[in-house]
């Protein structure tokens, strides 16, 4: 029995002493050159392991001793940090390090992005340096999987005009400015805000690339502008102060569309007294919606209006919105809150939406008219069904008409389940893919989810909603998952999966290649490809030969251009040079 209990005592110290070796080296995204002295950190997911650190060496190598278990590798130069696999700057996500006995995790390659520049110079329209400008620098990404504008860095133009920011990840990026003339005091104008490339109108808006470790420029010239001024009238609010008769409590919010789409909120406010008037607007485009009462009744209004210099008056009056009602049955669980929402992301405070009684059932007022998804707040319950009457809506999508009510029998379930995997190619799971899930059905109102396959190629969702999805894998994690445009060209190669309370579905997933789009030549610019077999490390290499083929849309080859290509079997692809002016990128 001693001897017994001494060899399981050695095998457990054997296991306890358990590591696998995460080594790999550093290099420049651009060049492939070895990165030395950079400071890395594998950090582990559990908080009982300790955080690793190391510094590569001449060579750009590194390595770990780990144990069994997932971690994040990051690197740090010059106070700089990229995460493992990090594809799109700012977002936070990478690519996770799974180890164990069958994992290879003594291969990694970190392409680290050298840090850019960004700089410029504001002046204006007499030639004159516009000094304390406020230049912004805005990345436009995915987070969650949504896209999202963020906000990068500002800064203030000096005396000379000139801005810089350092530091910074190669990326494309929106660069606005905005400015006020000194001599404003003197005159109502403004200049307003201004885009790269010069454009007032944030759609004409164009991206600055920067690529890692150069710098772009951006130069500015401002025009000051006349003011605008709004009035709205209201016909059904009342001509008095609120709190008069038949005046009622609204609410007025402007909005303009803002670089990328994105929604930017120039006023939101109660109205104080009719008619009301929007002052110091720049000239452009906008949404004026007011909610409020018409009489004893809640109301709604909205208009887009085109502003240009000087006065513009604005004539709304409140209707009755759509109602949407019904009675909510739970299997299980419990519903407090639902909401209405067109898109999936939108904050739950500006969603419409009501309580649910302790009876089941809710009222949602003033509900502007559109297709609507059902929200149910809490991380298992999910919409088993919908009705509104006796028609049953398949794909949870709720139609809603101005003016009219809608009454929905809802049935909600509780539960969660899981759902693991590989992304494969070929047969071999693949690291970096994103893997994404799209709920059908009742649960349509539920986020799509996406997932950045770890080292070893794998994903593993711990819980998820209960309900009907569609599961599929592409080659480009930063594609916006929650955007229903986006994940369109995916959706028809797409698997129906279900996932089931209490249990954990295991997939392996075909991972689908990104469409991407070949460029196109100019009709002056022909390609010839030489490529000498004798330079081939394979079985042609017997009999050195030359073949020669000409890429030529226009049949024009007068300005043909000769590049000498070395293939080599072990390198897996040719160089690509720049067969013309312009250099042709993407292409294999």
């Amino acid at each position: 029995m001693r001897r017994l209990v001494l060899l399981l005592a050695g095998w457990s110290a054997v296991f306890a002493g358990e590591t696998h070796r995460v080594a790999g080296v550093i290099v420049d995204s651009e060049t492939g050159s070895p990165i030395a002295n950079a400071s890395l950190a594998l950090s582990p997911y559990t908080q009982s392991q300790s955080v690793m650190v190391t510094v590569s060496g001449a060579d750009g190598g590194f390595s770990f001793s780990a144990p069994r278990g997932k971690f994040l590798l990051t690197a740090v130069i010059a106070g700089k940090s990229q995460i493992l696999g990090e594809m799109s700057p700012f977002s936070g996500t990478g690519t996770d390090v799974i180890t164990g006995p069958d994992q290879d995790t003594a291969h990694l390659v970190f392409r680290w992005r050298r840090p850019a520049v960004v700089a410029g110079r504001v002046m204006d329209d007499q030639g004159e340096p516009v000094e304390g400008a406020t230049v912004q620098l805005f990345y436009p990404g995915v987070a969650n999987g949504h896209k999202q504008m963020t906000e990068v860095a500002h800064t203030s133009t000096d005396d000379r005009g000139e801005y810089r920011f350092w530091g910074i990840p190669g990326a494309d990026y929106y660069v606005e400015v905005m400015a006020e003339p000194w001599w404003r005091a003197e005159s109502p104008v403004t200049y307003g805000l201004v885009y790269y490339p010069g454009t007032s109108e944030a759609a004409r808006a164009a991206l600055l690339s920067v690529q890692p470790g150069g710098e772009a420029h951006a130069d500015f010239t401002l025009t000051a502008r006349g003011l605008s001024n709004v009035t709205i009238y209201c016909g059904n609010c009342g001509t008095g102060a609120a709190g008069e008769a038949g005046s009622g409590a609204v609410s007025l919010t402007a909005t303009a569309v803002g670089l990328g789409g994105t929604e930017e909120v120039v006023a939101a406010q109660m109205v104080p007294e009719w008619p009301f008037k929007l002052s110091t607007l720049p000239p452009g485009r906008y949404l004026v919606q007011l909610s409020g009462q018409d009489g004893a009744n809640p109301g709604i209004a909205e208009q887009w209006v085109d502003v240009g210099p000087g006065e513009t008056a604005v004539s709304l009056s409140l209707h009755a919105g759509a109602v949407v009602s019904g009675k909510v049955t739970c299997k299980s669980g419990s519903v407090e809150f639902i909401a209405l929402s067109q898109d999936l992301y939108m904050p739950q405070d500006r969603a419409p939406g009501a309580a649910v009684a302790s009876d089941g059932t809710f009222r949602i007022t003033s509900v502007p008219a559109g297709k609507y998804h059902l929200l149910i707040p809490g991380r298992d319950s999910y919409p088993e069904s919908i009705r509104a009457g006796n028609e049953l809506l398949a794909d949870g999508v709720v139609n809603v008409q101005d003016g009219v009510e809608t009454k929905l029998s809802i049935v909600v379930n509780a539960g969660s389940g899981g759902l693991k995997g590989f992304a494969v190619r070929d047969g071999r799971p693949v690291a970096n893919m994103l893997v994404g899930l799209v709920p059908t059905g009742a649960a349509s109102g539920s986020p799509n989810q996406g997932w950045q396959t770890d080292s070893d190629g794998s994903f593993d969702w711990t819980t998820l909603r209960a309900g009907d999805y569609l599961l599929f894998a592409v080659d480009d994690p930063t594609i916006a998952y929650a955007d229903a445009a986006a994940i369109k060209p995916y959706l028809a190669q797409a698997k129906a999966i279900r996932i089931e309370p209490g249990k954990v579905l295991e997939e392996r997933v075909p991972v689908q290649v990104t469409p991407r789009q070949r460029p196109a030549l100019s009709a002056a610019c022909s390609v010839r490809i030489r490529v000498d077999a004798s330079l081939w490390q394979g079985t042609h290499a017997a009999a050195p030969r030359k073949v020669e083929t000409n890429l030529d849309p226009a049949g024009t080859t007068a300005r043909a251009t000769e590049h000498n290509w070395r293939l080599s079997s072990s390198a897996g692809s040719a160089p690509q040079p720049a067969p013309c002016a312009a250099p042709v990128a993407g292409w294999s």
